[in-house]
């Protein structure tokens, strides 16, 4: 029966993807999927993750390895979190594409939920373990449950700096690094365009410093009037948390406590502002540890999503800086 109602799901969602899915950016060889799912909630929620190859030349075949890093809290106290990767190998041909289901893709995980992010970086099929400059991969991801409620968030893709073909691991380190030399770098901050203090969601971020790593951020958060708030929060390795969890001024009532424009969002149409609006700076500002040395200006991604509401589903990526930094690194 699950599957039947999960079948007619993806068939509506199939229809309503284009309009969700486009924003103009870019194939690269890598792809970040900022917040992965198995298995959760009552209905059961459903993730369809798709990789597309845009490659459509005779030789563009290429492998993808999909790494999907799960996050549990630390068994250990010299850890902040365990982000415990499963993966698989995957080939697609020249304009080939694929879709698959987190909950059985994501090493076996049909019986176990499992939340976190997911990696897919281009292999060059004719070497073991290499990855390569292959920017031809687009992607993205559909969040289904079994009532209907659905909403679509396209990867964030990773252009590589290497020549076409070329081996990305530029200093042989066994990482890939944003580094500007093996793959592009990540936004120095992050923007969260606006937010509906009445509806909540939640903020996902990545931060590509590690699961040993204590990741710290300061929001300067803007209300409709212009006035600036502050809050700051630590996570580490992958989050995805409630925004009125977060600060109170991201909440309809917490915004009331400050000034505000009257004509904020009119829901009544009668020219008198009914709900607060605001919108907010993600800015990394150090990541600690309690075994490395620690790190200024973290490498951070992140998405604003909302599952928790029955009625009201959607997902949508940050907007970025222009500036760039080049310390991230996956993995990490």
């Amino acid at each position: 029966m699950r599957i039947s109602i999960a079948s007619l799901a993806l068939a509506g969602a199939a229809s309503l993807a284009p309009a969700a899915l486009a924003d103009g950016r870019e194939p690269g060889s890598l792809l970040v999927y900022p917040c992965t799912q198995s298995q959760l909630g009552n209905p059961a929620v459903f993730n369809v993750v798709s990789v597309t190859n845009t490659n459509r030349a005779g030789n563009g075949e290429t492998d993808v390895h999909f790494e999907y890093v799960n996050v549990k809290d630390a068994a250990s106290p010299f850890l902040f979190a365990d982000c415990v990767i499963a993966d698989r190998v995957e080939t697609l041909t020249p304009a080939d594409t694929l879709s698959v289901l987190t909950s059985c893709h994501n090493g076996g995980s049909a019986l176990l939920p499992t939340v976190g992010y997911l990696v897919i970086s281009a292999m060059n099929p004719a070497e073991l373990d290499t990855y390569w400059s292959f920017n031809h991969l687009i992607g993205s991801e559909q969040i289904v449950s079994a009532n209907g409620g659905m909403y679509s968030l396209n990867a964030i893709p990773f252009v590589s700096a290497q020549a076409e073909g070329a081996d990305t691991d530029a200093d042989q380190d066994g990482r890939r690094d944003f580094d500007g030399t093996e793959y592009e770098g990540i936004a120095d901050e992050l923007y969260i365009d606006s937010f509906i203090g009445a509806l909540g969601g939640q903020l996902a971020l990545i931060s590509l410093t590690g699961g040993e790593y204590l990741t710290n951020v300061d929001f300067v958060i803007y209300n409709d009037d212009e006035f600036q708030l502050s809050a700051q929060y630590s996570f580490s390795c992958w989050t995805k948390t409630r925004l009125a969890d977060i600060s109170g001024f991201f909440t309809d009532a917490g915004l009331l406590t400050t000034v505000h424009d009257d004509r904020e969002l009119d829901i009544n149409c009668d020219g008198i502002g009914d709900i607060e609006t605001g919108w907010a700076i993600v800015r990394p500002t150090t990541a600690l540890s309690i075994t490395s040395d620690n790190i200024t200006n973290p490498a951070v991604l992140g998405a604003l999503v909302n599952d928790e509401s029955p009625m009201f589903k959607n997902g949508r990526l940050l907007w970025e800086s222009a500036t760039k930094q080049f310390n991230g690194a996956f993995p990490n």
